[in-house]
């Protein structure tokens, strides 16, 4: 069975064997990119060389499964078109089953339901997930992967999300925000602890005769888009009284700034909340596409 999630920018694809094996890809949504990957035969037949088996069933889901219909609806089979947030949940809470694959990050570790499923892609949205329950989607953000690549590519002139990874695992965004420490030398009371982050950013105001390196910027920046959505999804799990935040979608690391930035801002609000990350949190969209026509 064959799931494909085209997003705005990247296509996650998940093929899954008769014997439940699985195979991932990464395609740029752009049409000679998809063109290249779903071959077709003088018959219009699916042929995906990078996988050499037979697709029997596929789905697609995604923003780009609608700007590409024309494409997709001239090849054999014909794909079944599914509905993206519903097929999100199905397949993250799938994916949440498998307790070896899953990244825990602050709370008590457990899983309950229903929890909050929070997808970073080119934006954000924020989806209720509880098994056999219909989906509720209780909110989104335009801050999300969009927003980091396009200001690490105004601030720092970079495209790719792994470089900019890895720029900032060598940097302090310590460095450019300001912390509650730098406002009131101590922690503010019992409200707040003196490492918490007041304003991202603030101190490139500040500090004229100390430039910020690269490295520096790049750990901010990331820091700054993961504290936002955090504060969003930690309010939201408030609002619905919902304890696990699970977090999925291409732009997101299951080490580094981004979980730390994730569970400092979570935390803040609420100690008690977990955060889950499953292993494969990118294709969890595709997965779900695969698995649910592999039932039908």
């Amino acid at each position: 069975m064959l799931g494909v999630d085209l997003g705005g920018t990247v296509t996650k694809i998940c093929y899954v064997g008769e014997n439940g094996e699985r195979k991932f890809f990464l395609v740029p949504t752009k049409m000679e990119e998809l063109e290249d990957f779903f071959r077709v035969d003088e018959q219009n037949n699916l042929y995906v060389p990078k996988i050499n088996k037979k697709i029997v069933r596929w789905g697609i889901t995604g923003c780009g499964s609608v700007r590409c219909k024309e494409f997709f609806e001239k090849i054999n089979p014909k794909p079944v078109y599914l509905d993206e947030l519903t097929i999100q949940t199905y397949g993250a809470l799938k994916l949440l089953k498998e307790e070896n694959l899953l990244h825990f990050f602050g709370g008590n570790k457990i899983i309950n339901e229903p929890c909050l499923l929070i997808s970073l892609g080119t934006g954000v949205s924020f989806t209720v997930s509880e098994t056999d329950k219909p989906v509720k989607h209780a909110g989104g953000s335009s801050l999300g992967g969009g927003t980091l690549m396009g200001l690490a590519n105004l601030l720092l002139g970079m495209n790719d999300f792994d470089e900019l990874l890895g720029l900032a695992a060598n940097g302090d965004p310590n460095t450019l925000d300001l912390l509650i420490s730098d406002i009131y030398g101590q922690n503010y009371g019992s409200t707040l602890k003196s490492n918490v982050c007041a304003s991202s950013f603030a101190k490139a105001s500040m500090n004229h005769n100390n430039p910020a390196s690269k490295e520096d910027i790049a750990a901010s920046l990331v820091c700054t888009i993961c504290y936002a959505i955090a504060g969003q999804a930690a309010a939201i799990a408030r609002a619905e009284k919902v304890k696990t935040l699970v977090f999925v979608g291409g732009f997101l690391s299951t080490k580094g700034h981004i979980p730390e930035a994730l569970e400092r801002a979570v935390t803040l609000f609420d100690p008690d909340l977990s955060i889950v990350i499953p292993e494969n949190h990118q294709f969890v969209g595709s997965i779900g596409c695969a698995m649910k026509v592999a039932e039908s």
